[in-house]
């Protein structure tokens, strides 16, 4: 239990400095946004769309009309056969 401790004690004093916290926000925010925006282009759609993931409940709509609309990119495919 010791080593548990002393860990939960050096993460406390880490998250006591603003700036890393700040720091480590960004990195936690601007993962998910890079990754969603690779969907979104290989979809065909422009990645600034990703931007409505930052809107409260239009993010959740946003997804529901990008999962059953029509996709540019499937549209333009050749067909296989």
């Amino acid at each position: 239990m010791g080593l548990l401790a002393e860990w939960i004690a050096a993460l406390q004093g880490l998250l006591d400095s603003p700036s890393l916290v700040t720091l480590l926000g960004l990195v936690l925010l601007t993962v998910p946004i890079v990754m969603i925006a690779r969907v979104l282009r290989r979809a065909g759609y422009s990645p600034w769309w990703v931007l409505l993931v930052l809107v409260p409940l239009v993010n959740l709509i946003a997804l529901w009309v990008f999962a059953y609309a029509r996709w540019p990119a499937i549209d333009e495919a050749p067909p296989h056969g």
